[in-house]
């Protein structure tokens, strides 16, 4: 083993034993980190972290998902899917990709080197997911899950039964409350497909007067897109 080959390897472990990853594969960490500009100017080409990113972009929704359901049971799918897509984006992965200080292992190729590659958004948001697809394989999905909900902490715990970004329901009925006025009143104006694909149309009304409508998968989630559009409707939620 030549000597550059050697200290890559010693700088994984040292990364592997900060983060807390248990790894017995270290080829699997260093394609996470690896870029397809480094690749190219390698005899012969090595691995780059694309095909690691696919599967780990797959984990953390996963683990994202498992998390929700357990901690807020009998939300709707749409609930979920909405704070999901709020945990697990661009900046959020950034953010995650910062506090690890990853950046600084990233293999790189000297032209996106000299251009300023290693700060850029996208490929550190790119090589956290890879991180994930390489714990994925190296330990299964229990080490996967595992990583996903320790470095990703900050992110979920700011989400809590209060929290009310995504409960337009709740919000609705807040707004009600503080102007005055008659709480809301859902009514399921249409339902079609079969029993276990039904769809729901839900209007809400403000005042006796429809100001939204919804639709859904279940009356919970229809009600809580009428509850949107009536918010919009009354200028308290930006479309």
């Amino acid at each position: 083993m030549n000597k550059e080959v050697q200290e890559r390897k010693e700088r994984l472990q040292r990364l592997a034993l900060r983060l807390g990853i248990s790894v017995k594969n270290v080829a699997l960490l260093d394609q996470a980190l690896t870029h397809a500009s480094s690749t190219a100017e390698s005899v012969p080409p090595i691995p780059d972290y694309e095909s690691l990113e696919f599967l780990g972009d797959a984990a953390l929704g996963l683990a994202v998902a498992h998390h929700l359901f357990q901690q807020f049971p009998e939300r709707t799918p749409g609930e979920y899917s909405r704070l999901r897509a709020s945990l697990v984006n661009r900046r959020s992965l950034v953010r995650v990709a910062q506090r690890l200080d990853i950046a600084e292992v990233i293999r790189l190729g000297k032209g996106e080197e000299l251009s300023g590659g290693r700060q850029r958004a996208a490929l550190l948001a790119d090589c956290l997911e890879a991180l994930i697809g390489a714990v994925y394989l190296d330990g299964g999905w229990e080490a996967a899950r595992a990583f996903v909900l320790r470095v990703f902490e900050e992110e979920l715990t700011r989400v809590g039964p209060s929290d009310r970004t995504w409960d337009f329901k709740s919000r609705l009925q807040q707004y009600c409350q503080a102007a005055h006025i008659a709480l809301p009143q859902f009514i399921v104006v249409r339902s079609e497909g079969p029993d276990h694909l039904k769809q729901f149309e839900v209007e809400v009304l403000l005042r006796g007067c429809p100001v939204g409508r919804g639709r859904g998968l279940s009356k919970k989630e229809a009600e809580q897109n009428a509850a949107r559009a009536a918010l919009e409707h009354e200028g308290q939620l930006s479309v």
